[in-house]
């Protein structure tokens, strides 16, 4: 065998070697799919954009007063669960819901529109929103909010993961209200000191407020919560709610509220302060520009649907006008956050009509419109609050938002 050759062959067993330990390494490490993984990204939800307040007159007229009733009925329409014990450790999450989510109708929604619509029934959010979307389909018009409720004392109270991801995937933004009480519509102004506000601002419920500041952070998307609504009766005087009557504790409670969401960094969350009678005794509730993002109040017409000597007709204008010229103080959008009107003592349709042609001349900073969209009132069986409760007003209805103004 020459030189050459023999060169060779010590070159060619060599290599044969060094591929043959290669190999082996490789064997021993396990398949390059074990080294390498293909990752695939999860999707990240897209925000919706905030509404934008437009500019607030320079001069604010002196608001009027407007009648308040003495005995005006609960607007939650909620059963009454049974108590769940408080919850020490973040809820976890739910895995994502399994049905399918339902069409949306063809709408003649405009994103380009100043007002928002939104609804409250009495299903959501347990019917996965069809309600919903049978009310699209009704008025032929995409919501863009959707209401519910939620109690801290009752079996409703951990943060909802499922509803928000399933409102979410239909374009629905969550208004959720959040009601320190557990639920007790036979006497609802009696006293429950473990819900009350001064525990909530003295961090005894911090592990459940902190639980869902994680839950809303963690979804990334839009969220506007509505803590302890319509609380602004006068000071010492409880109605229909347990935490109304004492401006000083409720404004200390919504302040820590906000400060561990913050702390918590859930900036998707905005905060709708919703009052009533803004032009009476809600000024001493306001618990400050930095951390209220939505100014909102409860707007229900109950004719002579109730049964009490307050009742009668009033319009839109009635009940309105006088809180928006108070609210024009705190330059921040404003949602009606209950809207609706009985048909007895006036023209429903008629109601309907001059409410929704009037807010874009008479009440720009109004943003946001959520119906209440209730058949039975719970204290007043017989007001029947759906703009479809007959077909002049759900006529009326659809002809006052097909309207570019609205979105």
């Amino acid at each position: 065998m020459s030189g050459n050759v023999r060169g060779t062959m010590v070159l060619l067993v060599s290599g044969l070697l060094l591929m043959a330990l290669g190999l082996g390494a490789l064997t021993a490490c396990g398949p390059l799919t074990a080294i390498y993984p293909t990752v695939t990204p999860s999707p990240t939800p897209t925000p919706t954009a905030t509404p934008t307040a437009t500019a607030t007159p320079t001069s604010t007229p002196t608001p009027t007063q407007t009648p308040t009733p003495t005995n005006t009925p609960t607007p939650t329409n909620t059963p009454t669960p049974t108590q769940t014990p408080t919850p020490t450790a973040t809820p976890t999450p739910l895995p994502t819901p399994t049905w399918t989510p339902v069409p949306r109708p063809v709408a003649t929604l405009n994103p380009e529109g100043q007002v928002g619509l939104g609804i409250y029934t009495e299903d959501v959010p347990h019917d996965s929103f069809a309600s919903v979307y049978q009310f699209e389909t009704l008025v032929q018009h995409k919501m863009t909010y959707v209401l519910w409720f939620h109690a801290w004392g009752d079996k409703d109270r951990n943060f909802p993961f499922e509803a928000i991801r399933a409102a979410s995937s239909l374009g629905l933004t969550p208004v959720i209200t959040w009601e320190p009480w557990k639920r007790q519509f036979e006497d609802p102004t009696a006293s429950q000191p473990a819900y009350s506000l001064e525990s909530i601002t003295a961090g005894e419920h911090d592990a459940y407020v902190r639980g869902w500041a994680r839950g809303a952070r963690s979804m990334g998307v839009p969220i506007v919560l509505r803590f302890a609504h319509e609380q602004s009766t006068e000071p010492g005087i409880k109605s229909w709610y347990p935490w109304q009557g004492d401006p000083e504790a409720y404004r200390a409670a919504f302040r820590h509220i906000v400060a561990l969401f913050r702390e918590e960094r859930a900036d998707n969350v905005e905060f709708l302060w919703s009052a009533m009678w803004l032009n009476s005794w809600a000024p001493e509730y306001y618990p400050g520009d930095d951390v209220v993002d939505w100014v909102g109040t409860t707007t229900l017409n109950h004719g002579t649907g109730a049964q009490a000597a307050w009742a009668e007709w009033r319009t839109f204008d009635d009940l309105f006008a006088s809180q928006y010229q108070a609210a024009l103080q705190w330059e921040k959008p404003i949602m009606i956050s209950e809207l609706a009107t009985a048909d007895q003592g006036g023209d429903k349709a008629a109601w309907l009509r001059d409410c929704f042609t009037s807010l874009e001349t008479e009440y720009p900073l109004v943003r946001g419109v959520l119906l209440f969209e209730v058949t039975s009132d719970r204290e007043w069986p017989g007001i029947n609050w759906s703009v479809a409760a007959s077909d002049e007003s759900l006529e009326a209805f659809k002809a006052a938002i097909d309207d570019p103004y609205f979105k």
